[in-house]
């Protein structure tokens, strides 16, 4: 492999290394040790190639996950499976989402013209 992608590795093994180092005990963590925790994760991932939406979403549905399996472990596996399908049902019954392949469609045939 080129040096380039053996310092890129090595800066993500840095991260990913100082993160288990400095992060403290999963029952001592606060919102504050969440937030860098999901912020290194999702640096590391979209380093490693992951596109940037499935990041989001997989880091979104794990800390949803975290989040109500800390307040409630029983109700953990069906509240964000619930909240991820209303969420998107949500974004999807958008009118104003709509628009957008429309938007799309006539930009393709204005180019064409």
């Amino acid at each position: 492999m080129r040096k380039e992608v053996w310092f890129g590795l090595s800066i993500m093994a840095a991260v990913v290394i100082l993160v288990f180092v400095l992060m403290p005990a999963p029952s001592q963590m606060t919102d504050g040790h969440l937030g860098l925790l999901m912020l290194a994760m999702i640096v590391v991932c979209i380093m490693l190639g992951f596109p940037t939406a499935f990041t989001l979403m997989g880091m979104g549905v794990f800390f949803g996950w975290l989040a109500y399996r800390s307040a409630d472990p029983a109700l953990a596996d069906r509240q964000i499976l619930d909240l991820m399908v209303q969420r998107a049902y949500s974004v999807m019954s958008n009118d104003v989402l709509i628009a957008v392949p429309l938007f799309v469609f006539m930009g393709y045939l204005v180019e064409r013209a």
